[in-house]
């Protein structure tokens, strides 16, 4: 009975394999001696990893998923390799995308050679290069900083920034504007002492975050490596640890220990965000079990606690649940049409940052993230707000684009000169308000008055309508009107006291105004979208008495919150988001239905629902 048994089972395992054993990764997630990563999201959508030259003339690795690396070649070759410090290797590179072209600085040093070293930088077209190398940007004798070494690039304000140092303090300064100079006139500072090197900056919320690696790197089983950690509201300082105590006085914390598998982890790379709002780190190690093989390559996943980052355990993982990529996760989504291209903007995973947009030639197939600044559209700092990034509106007005967005349950308008941004204002303000109110619509009529369609957190979430005035920057408030609240029984499947309506978008064919709506908190599996009718801008609305867009119809739950569009064939599009799956909320995927409209009644065409992707 006993060897029966077992048969049966060995028959079931070989018939159901583990379930999720595809979504997790081991570690290292590349098993070669690549020292120093530094990683970019190219603009092909393929993740691009250059390492310290173990590899000759530094090597360049290509990923879709942050797990599966293929090596494309080296960023030099024997005649284009840098000539500046003719013994000195390649170390440390850092790559970027600006203007147009890649950008790769590198230090050029050798051992002992402290005063010798310098940050260089090289330019190509394409991520696998071939690059063309622009020289030194500094040597240490010159710039009077000892071991000028591991370069990190930062845009900041529309300033370019670089960087750099090892144990004998970190220090920034301004570039020019095409990055491949030091500013005429600028002036270095130091902004952390003699405890780290492999310096990297990350802006999250109100803080920098400066990243750096303390101990000895490279002495296989005996590396002291560890990554290490402060923060600052100021991009130049001053940096402090948990206690407030000043990185410049070598006082930081430790994020990232070895463990009984990894040695001396360290020299972390730029964080990755995948789209879940999940934030990645990719670092060298050695492994305990075969120091000789070189420091190979671990990833994990940067956890946020009260304003800190850490990682599960303070150690390299085992194996872990692999990010995710290729959906696109926005909630609240808008589309915008400008010439050839469409443009996606919604609540991103990491709502208190900003605004992602993608970009597309075709509906089907998505770019991006790929705003202005480091895939923002709109970025925190640089305009209204400083928590609760929602529901962004674009239009173009006058050669300008607009965004009308939520932050701090407000509403505030930002502009820029192209639709990936930046979407700044010369002074961050809000419009003014005596209530809370999220969730704008700009609408201009026919004659060009503009209204504001918005929701107000009063006795519920209430939409309503202002006229604007014609600058756009306040509205006559003797003109607002309620137009939408939830009372019909689809509405508020939940009886809640709160009743929610919310998502506004308008358009007007031929003498009806139409205004679609959403109803049912986001957290509910029926929120649904619905419209009304009226024959003004300010109403009075007749609504539809069944939803439009609901999960009866397309089998998702969370139907809602999105925008109405016309496509380049002249068909309706809605866009809206869902929830991630049946029994999670979020992050909230986002999806694409056709609408027809027969006669006055407008109709959703269910066969033409999909997800979007990248």
């Amino acid at each position: 009975m006993k060897n029966h048994l077992l048969a049966l089972l060995t028959v079931w395992v070989m018939m159901c394999p583990t379930v999720g054993a595809q979504d997790v990764y081991r570690n290292p997630v590349i098993p070669t001696s690549l020292p120093d990563p530094t990683v970019i999201r190219a603009q092909d959508g393929y993740f691009y990893l250059y390492a310290t030259e173990n590899i000759r003339n530094l090597p360049i690795y290509r990923s879709k998923n942050l797990v599966d690396w293929t090596f494309v070649g080296t960023a030099f070759t024997r005649e284009s390799r840098p000539k500046w410090n003719r013994k000195g290797n390649l170390w440390a590179p850092d790559i970027n995308y600006i203007n147009g072209k890649y950008v790769l600085y590198y230090a050029k040093s050798e051992w002992g050679g402290e005063w010798t070293c310098g940050i260089g930088v090289a330019t190509a077209d394409r991520p696998e290069g071939p690059f063309t190398d622009h020289g030194a940007l500094f040597i240490s004798n010159e710039i009077g900083v000892q071991n000028s070494i591991d370069g990190f690039y930062i845009e900041e304000n529309g300033h370019k920034y670089m960087f750099w140092g090892s144990f004998r303090g970190i220090y920034g300064i301004e570039l020019s504007d095409d990055g491949l100079s030091v500013k005429p006139g600028a002036v270095k500072q130091q902004i952390a002492g003699t405890f780290m090197e492999g310096t990297y900056i990350h802006k999250r919320g109100p803080y920098y975050y400066l990243f750096g690696s303390a101990g000895t790197c490279c002495e296989g089983e005996k590396s002291t490596y560890r990554v290490t950690v402060g923060r600052s509201e100021n991009l130049f300082g001053p940096y402090v640890d948990k206690q407030g105590r000043p990185l410049l006085e070598n006082h930081y914390e430790v994020i990232l220990h070895k463990s009984s598998k990894v040695v001396g982890p360290g020299h972390n790379s730029e964080i990755i965000t995948d789209d879940r709002g999940q934030d990645w780190m990719l670092y060298h190690g050695f492994s305990a079990a075969d120091p000789h093989a070189g420091r190979l390559v671990y990833m994990d996943r940067v956890v946020w606690r009260d304003g800190w980052p850490s990682f599960v355990g303070e150690e390299p993982s085992e194996s872990s649940p692999v990010p995710q990529f290729g959906q696109i996760h926005l909630a609240d989504p808008t589309i915008f049409q400008d010439g050839d291209t469409y443009y996606l903007y919604g609540t991103s995973p990491q709502s208190g940052t900003g605004f992602w947009v993608y970009q597309s030639k075709d509906l089907k197939n998505w770019e991006g993230p790929c705003g202005a600044n480091d895939g923002y559209a709109l970025s925190i700092g640089e305009s209204w707000g400083t928590w609760g990034f929602w529901a962004p509106q674009v239009f173009k007005r006058n050669g300008r684009y607009y965004m009308a967005y939520t932050a701090n349950e407000q509403i505030a308008l930002a502009t820029a000169d192209s639709p990936l941004g930046p979407f700044r204002q010369a002074k961050p303000q809000m419009l003014p308000a005596t209530v809370r109110q999220i969730d704008p619509f700009v609408f201009f009529d026919d004659d060009g008055t503009p209204y504001l369609f918005h929701v107000r957190l009063q006795q519920g979430n209430r939409i309503f309508v202002s006229e604007m005035n014609s600058d756009l920057r306040s509205v006559k408030e003797e003109t607002t009107r309620q137009c939408i609240v939830a009372e019909q029984p689809w509405e508020n499947t939940d009886r809640r006291d709160w009743s929610v309506s919310e998502g506004p978008t308008v358009v007007k064919m031929g003498k009806t105004y139409y205004l679609f709506y959403s109803c049912n908190d986001f957290r509910n599996p029926d929120y649904a979208v619905g419209y009304a009718t009226a024959k003004s801008p300010l109403g009075p609305w007749k609504k539809q008495k069944q939803p439009i867009i609901s999960r009866t119809l397309v089998g998702q739950n969370g139907t809602g919150h999105g925008d109405l569009f016309q496509d380049a064939q002249g068909q309706w599009q809605y866009v809206m988001h869902t929830h991630d799956s049946a029994s999670n909320v979020s992050p909230r995927r986002t999806a694409i239905i056709t609408l027809e409209q027969h006669g006055k009644k407008w109709v959703a065409r269910p066969e033409t629902f999909k997800m979007l992707t990248r």
